[in-house]
């Protein structure tokens, strides 16, 4: 597979009471990752179409801790579809170690219905898909 790599900021404010980051704000660490994804493969601007998250999981597996080092992120694509892709991506801690498994299907749209995945956007989303399934 293709793996893209993004490193995200942890702040302060996203610590829980416990002292770790607080599940729901592995959702803005995942995010934040996606678009950083899709900037490295030069397809962040998208004039004429829209795209709506339509799932997202999370499966943690560590807890994450506050640390002025950013969390490395890995992003890549597991499937594409007619109108909606597959995004994995793995939250590693501090040592390297997985600390949470996501996924998320993203839908293309325009004026409010589902289209095909535009063809500039195919063809970027099949440079970092996983290989061999």
């Amino acid at each position: 597979m293709a793996v893209l790599t993004t490193h995200v900021q942890r702040r302060y404010k996203d610590l829980d009471p416990l002292g770790h980051v607080n599940n729901v704000v592995y959702l803005d660490y995942l995010q934040e990752a996606r678009l950083r994804a899709l900037q490295q493969i030069g397809h962040l601007e998208i004039e004429n179409f829209g795209q709506v998250m339509a799932h997202q999981s999370i499966d943690y597996r560590q807890p994450v801790y506050y640390s002025t080092e950013p969390l490395v992120i890995e992003v890549w694509v597991s499937s594409i579809g007619n109108t909606s892709y597959r995004m994995k991506y793995r939250i590693l801690n501090d040592n390297g170690d997985v600390a949470a498994e996501a996924e998320s299907v993203m839908v293309c749209f325009d004026s409010g219905r589902a289209i095909p995945i535009p063809s500039e956007l195919r063809k970027v989303l099949e440079a970092i898909m996983e290989v061999g399934q």
